[in-house]
């Protein structure tokens, strides 16, 4: 039997945004069957905007005050009639396909308690946001493919949680749940999701066919306020939630952390996490005694770090575009050649004398060559002594490649050169290595690259 679906909008002054992410719901292919928009005591013409949509079936639910994420999610659940919800940010815009997907993945699979798309940066249209979420040992969230091409990226199939943003969930989740804590006001409401279902031994997968761009209208800069609520969120979930086997070595981590230096600004952030999560141990008690995890074990899904998650990864140069009409044929691999870079490369470091930089297991540089050449040389060194280095070029208006080579670089620096036979013209280079290799500080690296050139 076919889900009734009911697609809840949360916005806060979206005003600006709200007619894009509406028109996109608006448009699936798989019809939801009611579309409500939560308003949390917006004051910027947010009510102008959803009148319009009144005509279009769009029902507002609102609040009189601003009830947060977790408290406006609820509202609108509490009004929904589907036995399948929807959850879209205002800044998030969806394909298509998106309903059509992942209500087919839960019809298909009575296993599935929830799903997630894959959600990419509104942008960076070639970049994945996430692909579902999990949590390190320490409880800090994180997005799996997060900053990945989608070309080379590998999203998983199960996943811890989905991202609220385009996250669809089976109503009996929810009820499940008895609603999403409001003590959280924002962040960390979508990994309740995730932990219920799979408490009630219900899968959490990824639909790769689902797709949604994600806006990030007020989200994208790290700010104080956002910081101490995940901080503080990040505590609330792990005592509510997480395995009494595993608490000791968490306060463990917990009390070290305390000691850590830090920015001014970020000084007292624990601390006050800690009090307002003292003075919460109450409620913490009887949500962590309402969701006893015996049935449904989640550890195997959390990321074997003690550490923050995702860890570190690398800059993708695609906003603002790279500078292709001034890009050359050469390129050297220092603060300079940020206007040439695309995605996949962390920041410049220097090993002995040598500027460089590395790559991920897949990058992409923009060259421009004046005349045909016939050589590519590059300087370079590979992470790991197995690792086999693939370049190759394409057009910028084509996905075929031109030219390809691979090598196997070897640790050490060295210069390498190659026949290259190609017309001139602008190119994308990639740089794919494979296996990748990890390092201390929990990166995933590809080659060194010091020099690249074309003649």
């Amino acid at each position: 039997m076919a889900s009734t679906v009911s697609v809840i909008v949360l916005n806060f002054n979206g005003a600006a945004i709200l007619p894009r992410c509406l028109d996109h719901v608006l448009a699936q292919t798989r019809r939801a069957d009611e579309i409500l928009v939560v308003d949390n005591a917006s004051s910027d013409g947010s009510d102008a905007v959803l009148a319009a949509y009144a005509a279009r079936g769009v029902r507002a639910v609102t609040s009189p005050r601003n009830l947060g994420c977790a408290g406006g999610r609820n509202l609108g659940v509490q009004a929904a009639r589907g036995d399948v919800i929807a959850f879209m940010d205002n800044d998030g815009y969806a394909d298509r396909r998106w309903l059509e997907a992942t209500v087919a993945a839960l019809d298909a699979d009575a296993g599935l308690g929830a799903v997630a798309p894959l959600v990419f940066f509104d942008r960076q249209p070639l970049v994945l946001n996430g692909a579902g979420g999990t949590l390190s040992r320490r409880g800090y969230g994180g997005d799996h493919c997060f900053q990945e091409p989608y070309e080379f990226a590998r999203p998983p199939t199960l996943v811890l949680y989905p991202m609220g943003c385009g996250m669809v969930v089976r109503r009996q989740v929810l009820d499940a749940m008895g609603g999403f804590d409001e003590a959280l006001f924002n962040y960390y409401d979508d990994v309740e999701v995730g932990l219920w279902s799979w408490r009630l031994a219900l899968r959490v997968e990824c639909v790769p066919a689902a797709w949604v761009d994600h806006g990030f209208s007020a989200s994208d800069a790290i700010n104080r306020n956002k910081v101490a609520l995940c901080e503080r969120n990040r505590i609330r979930t792990v005592l509510k939630y997480f395995p009494t086997h595993l608490l000791p070595a968490w306060l463990l981590h917990e009390l070290g952390s305390l000691l850590w230096p830090r920015a001014a600004w970020q000084w007292a952030i624990p601390w006050r996490s800690w009090g307002w999560n003292a003075a919460h141990l109450a409620s913490t008690w009887r949500l962590r005694r309402r969701f006893a995890p015996q049935r449904g074990r989640f550890e195997s899904l959390l990321a074997p770090t003690w550490g923050s998650y995702p860890p570190p990864r690398p800059t993708n140069h695609l906003t603002p575009p790279p500078a292709l009409a001034a890009a050359g044929a050469t390129i050297a691999f220092d603060d300079g050649a940020a206007p040439q870079l695309g995605y996949g490369w962390y920041p410049v470091e220097v090993d002995g004398a040598q500027p460089m930089r590395w790559t991920a297991a897949a990058a992409a540089a923009f060259v421009r060559v004046p005349a045909a050449t016939t050589r590519l040389a590059c300087t370079w060194r590979a992470a790991r002594g197995d690792q086999e280095v693939r370049l190759r070029l394409r057009r910028l208006d084509d996905l075929q490649a031109v030219w390809e080579w691979s090598e196997v670089p070897g640790t050490a620096w060295n210069d390498v050169g190659t026949a290259c036979v190609v017309p001139a013209g602008a190119y994308e280079l990639h740089i794919l290595s494979s296996p990748a290799a990890g390092d201390s500080a929990g990166r995933e690296l590809g080659v060194g690259v010091a020099r690249l050139a074309l003649t």
